[in-house]
């Protein structure tokens, strides 16, 4: 039985929501990447990764867990990209030289954004968790800014803002079926980037959350874990 919000500490322990994947996760994604694993190998191989990340959490004795997010191959949105309908990949500006964000992969809106009618999957992923543990759960999400920053409205959107926006959308649907399935806790993770006043970063916020029956996070990231800032 999932340990309730109201049974925790006064100031209860919980994690980002990320948690360090193990060699073997490495190399299975390499493995997959070579068309040496199918998807059923990599639903076991996340699956494993999952309970590495719950065990992990338990014995530290984190009040409030995640899964770790280790189901995400590559950095908070990148998975999520490969299921978005209606963007286009745009040349990679830079491959050569020290890693910078320039070297990311970026999209062009080329119509509206859509997503499969399972959403990202989180409600999925959620429901793993909650059936392999007792503590409290907190559910993450990137948020609309995070989605959008990598995609150029192209002649689809009128701006960036306007592409977070349609995410806000799509994101609060995606908590509303987290509700649903019981998650109590959501966070939302977004960059400390100066592109957006605060006021516009709040408003984004509170699109995506409208009407999201449970307790609200709000991470913001503000460096790497090389110490680089992620923006300036």
């Amino acid at each position: 039985m999932i340990t309730p919000m109201t049974q925790l500490p006064l100031l209860p322990t919980s994690v980002v929501g990320s948690h360090g994947k193990p060699g073997w996760w490495f190399a299975a994604v390499k493995a997959w990447e070579a068309g040496e694993m199918g998807s059923g190998d990599m639903d076991e191989m996340f699956d494993d990764a999952v309970h590495t990340a719950i065990r992990d959490m338990e014995t530290a004795g984190i009040d409030i867990i995640t899964d770790g997010e280790v189901r995400r191959t590559d950095g908070y949105v990148d998975t999520y990209y490969r299921i978005i309908k209606n963007i286009a990949p745009l040349p990679v500006r830079r491959k050569a030289g020290p890693w910078g964000y320039d070297q990311q992969q970026r999209y062009e809106a080329v119509g509206r954004i859509e997503v499969p009618s399972t959403g990202f999957g989180l409600v999925r992923d959620f429901e793993f968790l909650r059936a392999h543990t007792e503590r409290a759960l907190k559910a993450t999400c990137a948020g609309p800014l995070t989605f959008g920053s990598r995609i150029h409205p192209g002649s689809a959107y009128k701006s960036v803002v306007e592409v977070a926006e349609r995410f806000a959308e799509v994101i609060n649907a995606e908590l509303k079926g987290l509700v649903a399935a019981g998650a109590e806790l959501i966070q939302l993770d977004e960059p400390a980037r100066g592109n957006v006043s605060g006021e516009e970063m709040a408003r984004l916020f509170n699109l995506a959350t409208e009407g999201v029956r449970a307790k609200l996070g709000f991470h913001i990231s503000t460096a790497a874990s090389s110490a680089r800032a992620w923006w300036t």
